[in-house]
This record gives structure tokens, C-alpha cells and sequence, in this order.
């Protein structure tokens, strides 16, 4: 078992997902004014993500996990 630090959204593949949504949320001119809208949107945003970058955020497991420990749990730069 790999020791995993407490509260490390560097780790986390859905953390960089939900902020590349979020970004793409951000640039829209109109943002959403009902809860079904902004639903909408990031249904949208989700499925725009390029495939590549899902993939990249898995093929980078290895080296955000060695960065985190060699930085003692602190930010990693991911």
C-alpha cells in the first residue's frame, strides 16, 4: 500500500477535471442563471475535455505521487 497524504488535491485526476471546467465556465459570456442551465453547461464542459487530457492527468499518476513525497505533503506545482 502507498502511503497517501491527507487532503492532496495534487492526486486527485477529478480535481484538475472540475478545474479545467471550472476555467471553461469562467470564459463564457453568458453564465447560466438557473440550476438546470449551469447543469447544462458543465455537462457541456465535461464532455468537451479532450480525451488527451483525461489520459495525461492518469499518465501523470507516477510523478505527482513522487513530487508529493518528495515535497513533504506540501504544493507540488500540479
Amino acid at each position: 500500500m502507498l502511503p497517501w497524504p491527507a487532503r492532496s488535491p495534487d492526486l486527485s485526476p477529478i480535481e484538475h477535471a472540475w478545474d479545467i471546467i471550472g476555467r471553461q465556465l469562467h470564459r463564457q459570456l453568458q453564465p447560466a442563471l438557473t440550476v438546470p442551465a449551469l447543469f447544462n453547461q458543465v455537462h457541456q464542459e465535461w464532455n468537451s475535455i479532450p480525451k488527451t487530457d483525461i489520459r495525461h492527468l492518469y499518465d501523470t499518476m507516477h510523478a505527482r505521487l513522487h513530487a508529493c513525497i518528495q515535497n513533504s505533503d506540501y504544493y507540488t506545482g500540479y
